[in-house]
C-alpha cells in the first residue's frame, strides 16, 4: 500500500496566497485522490456540476490532474478530473506520444465540498491489476483558472520552466 502526501508548488508569483496538498492512496487495484485548496476561493472558477462523462481538454478550466507510469517503462497513464464531475483517463507510449483514451481505469467516484477558504476535491478509481509495478513514477497537479481567466499551475515539482506535468523530470518514485 502507498499513502502519500504532498504540498504543491505554485509556478506563478501568485497575488492570493493560496495553498495546495494533496494525499495519493495506491492499494491493490484502486487509487484514491484528495486534493485540498486552502485560500482565497472567490479568486477561481469552479466549474458547475454537469452529467458525469468523459471529456476532452479539461486543463483549459479548473481541473486536477494525476501522471502515472511504472518506473521502468516509458509508458504512462494521465487522468483528468474536473468539478463538472467531468474526467478522462489517457494512455500514451512514450513522452506526448500516441495519446489514446485509455479503459483500464474504472469511471472515478467524484465528491468534492466547499467552505469558505477550503475547497476539497477527491476522486478514487480502480484498475486493471497488472498494469502497475512496485516502483511507480508520479506527478499531481492541479490548474485554477482565475476570474481574470489565467491559468495557475501547480505541482509537486516545480522547476524553472513552464509547466510541463508529462516531463518525467516533474515526478515523483514512489513505491509499495
Amino acid at each position: 500500500m502507498i499513502k502519500k502526501r504532498y504540498p504543491l508548488k505554485s509556478h506563478h508569483i501568485e497575488e492570493h496566497e493560496t495553498n495546495i496538498y494533496v494525499s495519493i492512496e495506491i492499494e491493490e487495484n484502486k487509487i484514491k485522490i484528495k486534493y485540498e485548496i486552502i485560500g482565497d476561493l472567490l479568486s477561481y472558477n469552479f466549474p458547475k456540476v454537469t452529467k458525469q462523462k468523459r471529456a476532452n481538454e479539461l486543463w483549459r478550466d479548473t481541473c486536477f490532474e494525476l501522471f502515472i507510469a511504472n518506473y521502468s517503462s516509458e509508458e504512462y497513464y494521465e487522468i483528468n478530473t474536473s468539478p463538472s464531475t467531468e474526467w478522462n483517463a489517457y494512455h500514451f507510449t512514450s513522452y506526448k506520444n500516441e495519446m489514446k483514451a485509455s479503459d483500464v481505469f474504472s469511471v472515478p467516484n467524484i465528491s468534492f465540498y466547499q467552505l469558505d477558504k477550503r475547497y476539497e476535491f477527491s476522486f478514487e478509481m480502480t484498475f486493471r491489476k497488472d498494469i502497475f509495478e512496485k516502483e511507480l513514477l508520479v506527478n499531481l497537479a492541479v490548474i485554477l483558472l482565475d476570474q481574470k481567466g489565467i491559468r495557475h499551475f501547480y505541482t509537486i515539482h516545480r522547476q524553472n520552466k513552464s509547466p510541463n506535468f508529462h516531463d518525467r523530470e516533474w515526478h515523483t518514485l514512489i513505491s509499495h
